[in-house]
């Protein structure tokens, strides 16, 4: 029984594990050495406990990151956090002023980005359908990538 127990416990705190994030976006001078292919930045900003942002993070943007696209950069910023961050012109700023810069108000928003910083469309703000969600994510990520063809 208490092994059947154990078990049980395990496998609800699987998808809780710390492997399941998004990488730390730090700033644009380190995202072209960790992903020097990258065409377009995805990029959740979140908020801390905010289950809208994980609902965004655990259903889209963790399955698209595991598909190991070489296009793609995938990354989080979380608002607030004392953790600075170094924008497209290489100052490095609070997330808050880096959301600003974005005029990101909300969360969770995604907005795709050009690997110079500049935005590629417009943002996805909040999640008002699952069902449709993934659309509409596709449609900015395919979007952005017709627009940074080389």
């Amino acid at each position: 029984m208490k092994r059947t127990l154990a078990l049980l416990l395990l496998l609800v705190c699987l998808p809780l594990q710390a492997g399941d994030r998004l990488p730390y976006f730090s700033g644009f001078d380190t995202l072209s050495r960790t992903a020097p292919n990258a065409r377009v930045l995805v990029m959740l900003f979140s908020q801390p406990d905010c289950r809208y942002c994980d609902l965004v993070r655990e259903e889209f943007l963790l399955p698209l990151q595991s598909q190991q696209r070489t296009d793609l950069a995938i990354r989080e910023l979380k608002v607030p956090s004392d953790t600075e961050v170094r924008n497209a012109t290489q100052q490095l700023v609070t997330p808050g002023t880096f959301a600003k810069q974005y005029a990101i108000a909300f969360y969770p928003s995604v907005l795709v980005i050009s690997p110079d910083g500049t935005p590629l469309g417009e943002p996805l703000i909040g999640i008002s359908s699952r069902d449709f969600y993934g659309f509409y994510l596709d449609q900015a990520i395919n979007k952005a990538l017709a627009a940074s063809t080389p």
